[in-house]
């Protein structure tokens, strides 16, 4: 396994946020972490991204203890898109998205100018490149941070030309805030087509549809422990959505869709009584 996760508690001042945490996840897969607001999950991606030390248990990555690991090596095997990302100064953008191949040189070689260039065509702000960071939308940001943990990652400029299994890591909380939905869907098959290289992907994302679109495997968290972790169709039930998140919901399947649709019970409603209204009228 790529990721070894095994009884992790971990408080924060005088309160617990994890409690006796356990998961495995391997190379080459999309898991992705789902829970309520407080349920603990960016506070688990932190933990597994060398943020907190503090933890009770274990973390292994590529079969290292984590906190054995120098962060230089850290840097180079595992790349982290944080939730909540504050720059304010006058950065280009191309020069935002050059730090991250500072963790391997300090001075941007020929190629490392080329796997920049690519990565901010793969996530298209090339045409932004000369643009100060601030002045960016907020989705534009969010899309220039994925171009920079890309970079981070790359060995070439090229998505296929290696093979990442068991080497990186990326680690992404709520990759989409912001992003119109060309931009979600451009972002999350990137994160697939980095699984099909090899690499680990491991990200909270809040929408069950995107989960259930793009994820091998979920992990629901509830009151910061593991509720459920399995495959989408064993996991994005209704009675699961409604232990950990309080809605009712339908969970309904489409014959031009090979992952289930979760919609509201209201929405459910809906569909249902138009349906309705549609067989009385032929």
């Amino acid at each position: 396994m790529m990721l070894q996760v095994k009884d992790i508690s971990l408080s924060l001042g005088k309160t617990q946020i994890l409690r006796n945490v356990s998961l495995d996840a391997g190379a080459g897969e999309l898991c992705v972490i789902m829970g309520a607001n407080g349920a603990g999950k960016s506070t688990l991606l932190k933990a597994i991204a060398g943020e907190y030390h503090h933890y009770q248990g274990s973390i292994r990555l590529a079969d290292n203890e984590l906190r054995s690991l120098p962060v230089a090596v850290q840097a180079r095997t595992r790349a982290v898109l944080s939730q909540q990302l504050s720059l304010s100064q006058p950065f280009t953008v191309a020069e935002v998205v050059s730090m991250g191949r500072y963790v391997y040189n300090t001075h941007l070689t020929t190629a490392d100018k080329e796997i920049v260039a690519y990565a901010l065509k793969t996530m298209q702000v090339y045409g932004l490149r000369e643009r100060t960071y601030p002045t960016l939308s907020g989705g534009q940001k969010q899309r220039v941070q994925m171009a920079r943990v890309l970079a981070q990652l790359l060995e070439a400029p090229d998505l296929q030309a290696t093979d990442h299994t068991g080497k990186k890591m990326l680690l992404l909380d709520e990759p989409v805030t912001g992003m119109d939905i060309l931009h979600q869907q451009l972002s999350l098959q990137l994160a697939t087509t980095l699984a099909t290289s090899g690499v680990l992907v491991v990200a909270v994302l809040h929408d069950f549809q995107l989960a259930a679109a793009y994820a091998n495997r979920v992990v629901l968290l509830k009151d910061g422990g593991i509720y459920a972790q399995g495959t989408v169709s064993e996991i994005l039930t209704a009675t699961h959505i409604k232990q950990c998140f309080g809605v009712d919901v339908a969970v309904l399947e489409h014959p031009h869709c090979h992952y289930p649709l979760v919609v509201t019970a209201a929405a459910d409603g809906l569909f249902k009584s138009r349906a309705e209204k549609a067989i009385n009228v032929l």
